[in-house]
């Protein structure tokens, strides 16, 4: 009987447990929750990793820097009696415009040539074309045959 009374305990004991264990809360909200945490702890991370790049970025362009500075000439130092105020005077430079080029003058070779037989000279033992071509004007040769 004892064995009885305290297996009863522990399966009431389980029970209570069980539903109590959650908050009463149902399937949905504890996804819902979940999803909320990896959310943050994801936006959390992606700012974290974002600020590491920009100084990475920010690193590697002071290097840059600093490196095309290394590498210009020095300055000149000024002589120490004068100020570091001067005034030029030279004239500026004045520059002469680029010479207008002519646009070249159109070829004998034109493809308004080959349209106008009076200008094309080329082929002068061309037929000139007739108006009222047909085909009974063939030349038929008179040539013994079979």
């Amino acid at each position: 009987m004892n064995k009885k009374i305290i297996l009863g305990t522990l399966v009431v004991l389980a029970g209570f447990v069980t539903l109590t264990a959650f908050g009463g809360k149902t399937l949905e909200q504890q996804k819902q929750e979940i999803a909320a945490e990896i959310t943050a702890q994801l936006d959390e991370f992606r700012a974290q990793k974002q600020e590491e790049c920009t100084m990475r970025v920010n690193e590697e362009a002071q290097r840059l820097y600093n490196e095309y500075v290394a590498s210009m000439p020095a300055p000149t130092t000024a002589k120490p009696g004068s100020s570091t105020k001067t005034k030029s005077k030279t004239k500026p430079v004045v520059k002469d415009p680029l010479p207008q080029t002519k646009p070249a003058e159109p070829s004998t070779r034109d493809r308004g040539d080959a349209v106008d037989p009076a200008n094309n000279r080329e082929r002068g033992d061309a037929v000139p074309p007739t108006n009222n071509r047909q085909r009974g004007d063939a030349v038929k040769k008179k040539e013994g045959g079979k």
